[in-house]
C-alpha cells in the first residue's frame, strides 16, 4: 500500500514557478509580433471602409437619382459621404450646404501621409452610377517598425471603386504580407 502512495507524486512549487516564468518569457517575446499583426489588420480594415463608403455613395446616387459624393480631408484625417445639394455639378463638398450622410476617420498618420488625385479631394457620383472623374486614393501608414500602403481606384465611366493594391513592409524593406 505504501508503494502505491509513493508513486503518486505531485508537482513541487519550484517546478510550478519555473513553468510560470517560462510562459511569461515566451509571452513577452511574442507580444510585439501580435501588435504588428493588429496594426496590419486595422489598416486593411480602414482601407476597406474607404472603398465601402465610395460604393455606398454610388449606390445611393443610383437608387435616389441624386448626386452623392465622398470628400477626403487628409489634414484632419476624415472622409465624409454627402448628398450634393448645393452647387450642383461643382464636384466639391460644401460643409454648410451639402447634407452630410456619414463621417469616418482615415488611417492614423503617425509618420506618413495620404493623398487623392481627385480635384479638391472629392469624387461625386451621378444618378447613372458614373463618377465625376477617374482617380486614385492612396492611404499610407508608417511606424518605426513597418510601412503599409493601399491604392484605391475609382473609374469615372462606371463609378467602380476597388482596392488595386495593398502592401505591408517591415522597415528592413522586406514584404511580409
Amino acid at each position: 500500500m505504501k508503494a502505491i502512495l509513493k508513486s503518486c507524486r505531485g508537482v513541487t512549487m519550484i517546478e510550478l514557478m519555473t513553468t510560470v516564468v517560462i510562459v511569461g518569457i515566451v509571452a513577452a517575446m511574442a507580444s510585439p509580433h501580435f501588435q504588428k499583426g493588429i496594426d496590419r489588420i486595422k489598416f486593411r480594415s480602414q482601407s476597406k471602409n474607404v472603398v465601402s463608403m465610395l460604393r455606398t455613395a454610388r449606390s445611393n446616387a443610383v437608387s435616389e437619382k441624386a448626386l452623392y459624393g465622398v470628400a477626403f480631408n487628409f489634414d484632419e484625417g476624415t472622409i465624409v459621404m454627402f448628398r450634393d445639394d448645393a452647387n450642383l455639378g461643382s464636384n466639391q463638398f460644401d460643409a454648410g450646404a451639402d447634407s452630410v450622410i456619414s463621417t469616418d476617420s482615415l488611417p492614423r498618420q503617425e509618420y506618413g501621409w495620404s493623398y487623392s488625385t481627385f480635384t479638391n479631394s472629392t469624387v461625386v457620383f451621378r444618378p447613372n452610377g458614373s463618377a465625376s472623374s477617374s482617380g486614385d486614393v492612396s492611404l499610407w501608414y508608417t511606424s518605426p517598425s513597418e510601412y503599409s500602403e493601399s491604392f484605391i481606384n475609382v473609374l469615372a465611366s462606371t463609378g467602380r471603386a476597388k482596392i488595386v493594391s495593398m502592401y505591408h513592409f517591415e522597415n528592413s524593406g522586406t514584404e511580409y504580407d
